[in-house]
């Protein structure tokens, strides 16, 4: 059904408009999402070992070693996606329009937009679905700013998209507590559309306000993917555990020397002592009529547990292969020697396609993003309203830009394609070069060096 369609059936039932309006088709669960981010895992579960009978039954706590493998992935997600910040470039090719597109960026930068998509593409990682509300505040002098909030499980929001037949968003839901002065918490319902805004207060009972949305289009970018970011390798990750946990556990028993007697000791070394001596007391024995000085030697592991280290060497492979994930511990890459800047991209090939294959979702949020602040600016600033409209802005994702460039590489190529000829005049090479403080003063010296050059030479001559 339209949102229309909905609020003319069911909107004088607030109960059963929320009903149909908060169906969610996910079966993600969120709770244990979080909870496996957070490092709350599975292997925290491990019971308590119980060892013999009766009086002499002891209790030995199990080893719960926890990997975090999962904020790894998603945190080397984040990075790749959006290290370098997206990039708003404007088309159009009149002046006119640059008043306007200086306004849209300020009001990116207000938002501190380079640092919000990093926490919204971390929360979509783990929660698989988040939002991004756009609201106006007033400031002490009345003048209007556009702010922005994420609006997540974390952040105590439950949040429902509706989509009409064509697969566009036409309404959009918000649950979430407040609490008044008195500190009595009451559960809220937002529900917005592109007509108006419907606000839901539950108190002794709904207690329902509608205002009109003069932004014309619903302020919320609604993100969402199938499941959390590492669900393909949480078995693997499981298993891992496990394994160093259950390898600790042998370690406690076997990794210390034990050291195995036979025969009576007469003395015991002091832990402090240096030679140590074991003497013991020589017996007789009854079968054979010989007499026994005893013995003592160290048992000792003879078999190293290769197969443990393998086993978590695959485990670790498939986890960081299966997330293209790159694995860059010091035990991983203290063989590498100098790498070029085209060598190390193949390097990381795999994370940059993950990258690129996350702008399916997040390429289409941010260009809602852009189209809807366009709206509310223009609306903010009437005076401009034709220039928003016919405002033409893309987005340029930075993504592989983190890695370290090989300047020098690049400029060899450069010159290499020109024959081996200059490529760059000398005062803007001075003024590209990042050991330079001072372009301009540089520039100046240079130039007067060359005319003392010039002038030497000349008198030479004469």
């Amino acid at each position: 059904m339209k949102i229309q369609e909905i609020l003319d059936k069911y909107g004088d039932d607030f109960n059963k408009l929320t009903d149909i309006l908060c169906k969610s088709k996910e079966d993600i669960d969120v709770e244990k999402a979080e909870k496996e981010f957070t490092g709350d895992h599975v292997i925290l579960q491990r019971p308590v070992k119980v060892i013999g009978k009766g009086t002499a039954t002891k209790k030995i706590e199990q080893s719960k070693l926890v990997i975090q493998f999962q904020k790894k992935i998603v945190n080397m997600a984040v990075a790749f996606l959006f290290g370098e910040p997206v990039k708003l470039v404007l088309n159009n090719k009149e002046g006119s329009y640059q008043n306007a597109f200086d306004l849209l960026v300020d009001t990116w930068q207000k938002n501190k937009m380079k640092f919000f998509d990093k926490k919204l593409a971390r929360r979509l990682f783990v929660e698989t679905k988040v939002a991004e509300l756009w609201y106006t505040v007033f400031d002490a002098e009345n003048n209007k700013h556009l702010k922005v909030s994420l609006l997540s499980k974390k952040n105590g929001d439950d949040i429902y998209a509706h989509f009409n037949e064509n697969g566009d968003m036409d309404a959009f839901t918000r649950r979430y507590k407040l609490e008044d002065i008195s500190g009595q918490s009451y559960e809220h319902t937002d529900i917005y559309t592109a007509d108006k805004i419907i606000y839901g207060v539950k108190k002794e009972s709904w207690e329902i306000t509608q205002e009109e949305n003069l932004f014309e289009k619903i302020p919320v970018i609604y993100y969402e993917q199938e499941k959390p970011e590492w669900a393909d390798v949480q078995t693997e990750i499981d298993r891992a555990e496990m394994l160093i946990s259950k390898f600790a556990d042998t370690n406690d028993y076997f990794g210390s020397p034990m050291l195995k007697i036979k025969g009576v000791v007469q003395n015991a070394p002091d832990k402090e002592e240096v030679g140590k001596l074991l003497r013991f007391k020589g017996e007789v024995d009854p079968a054979t009529g010989k007499r026994d000085y005893g013995d003592a030697d160290y048992l000792t592991w003879d078999q190293a547990p290769e197969s443990v280290k393998q086993e978590y060497d695959i485990l670790k492979d498939i986890i960081y292969s299966m997330t293209s994930t790159p694995d860059l511990s010091f035990s991983n890459v203290k063989g590498l020697t100098k790498t070029s800047g085209e060598s190390l991209k193949f390097l990381f090939l795999d994370s940059i396609l993950k990258a690129k294959d996350k702008e399916e979702i997040f390429g289409e949020g941010i260009a809602r993003r852009v189209n809807l602040l366009k709206a509310i600016l223009a609306i903010h600033d009437i005076s401009q309203k034709k220039s928003f409209e016919e405002l033409d802005v893309s987005v340029n994702f930075g993504i592989g830009s983190i890695l370290p460039d090989d300047i020098t590489e690049k400029v060899r190529a450069l010159s290499l394609a020109r024959g081996g000829d200059s490529i760059m005049s000398q005062e803007e090479a001075v003024r590209q070069n990042p050991l330079v403080s001072n372009a301009e003063e540089d520039i100046k010296r240079l130039q007067a060096e060359k005319s003392e050059i010039n002038s030497l030479g000349e008198s030479f001559d004469a």
